[in-house]
């Protein structure tokens, strides 16, 4: 006798069960969404000292060229956005790294003192610093070849600011103030006779005040290779966003795309 199979009822979902199981899909499609645009937005806090052109204290907090090159180059090949805060001095900004406060900035030079603290640097320095002396155009002193060209002169710099190994020389006086706007303080201090010159890291400096205040100034450079700047982060910052820095900055810095930026910013403050 055959055995009459019983046919399967098709199995239907109920309009509610339907609901559920779209709201669950728009629900993780909706996170995952979410979590790209995290990663896309994620925050890097930046700390920065004053170096004109590069960064200075403004209205809104910190602003110059670095800050308007790593805005449109560097963080959307990171796909990150940086939050720039307010300059600081040298010294609270290495504080501020080592205890990460802030997870980078973007310029400063290697040190032994530095790298012991624990800050990390990228691998590769794409801008380069030529150390010289402002000094008023009146000065006797129209070239510097050695160290004891600088004896018996009040030089003005900044403290915890790295120097040239040309001036550690004993015999150079260096008079160090610790504010945060050290350039024009020190620059006032030239004009009115309290120093003797004043040293500089770097020649665009020294040229941006003087468009900006007017006064004249003769720039004499040191006999020494040009200084490096890198990338430097917290000591806890994950060598995969290092990485990413590293990757982005290359193709950012390539042909010359950086000093256009100073260029223009000179150009603005001459104007």
């Amino acid at each position: 006798m055959k055995m009459r199979m019983r046919q399967r009822e098709p199995v239907t979902v109920q309009p509610a069960a339907t609901w559920i199981l779209l709201a669950g899909w728009m629900c993780l499609n909706a996170n995952t969404v979410w979590a790209a645009e995290q990663k896309i937005i994620e925050t890097i806090s930046v700390g920065v000292i004053t170096i004109a052109p590069y960064t200075m204290v403004g209205g809104d907090g910190a602003h110059g060229a670095i800050i308007d090159f790593f805005d449109a180059e560097i963080a959307p090949r990171m796909g990150v956005r940086f939050k720039w805060e307010a300059p600081v001095t040298i010294a609270r900004l290495e504080q501020n790294l080592i205890a990460g406060r802030v997870l980078f900035t973007p310029l400063l030079m290697k040190t032994a003192a530095r790298q012991q603290s624990g800050i990390q640097y990228s691998t590769d320095a794409y801008v380069y610093f030529n150390p010289c002396i402002a000094l008023l155009p009146s000065h006797k002193l129209d070239t510097i070849r050695l160290p004891s060209d600088l004896y018996g002169l009040k030089i003005g710099w900044v403290q915890a600011g790295a120097l040239s190994s040309f001036m550690h020389d004993e015999q150079i006086k260096l008079d160090l103030i610790g504010v945060i706007d050290w350039e024009n303080a020190n620059l006032a201090k030239l004009e009115a006779g309290r120093l003797d010159g004043v040293y500089f890291s770097n020649r665009y400096t020294p040229q941006y005040y003087a468009a900006q205040s007017g006064l004249r100034l003769k720039l004499l450079d040191l006999p020494v290779p040009h200084q490096a700047l890198f990338g430097a982060f917290a000591p806890s910052t994950p060598a995969a966003l290092i990485a990413r820095y590293e990757n982005a900055a290359r193709q950012a810095f390539a042909n010359g795309r950086f000093e256009q930026y100073i260029e223009r910013a000179l150009a603005k403050r001459a104007h």
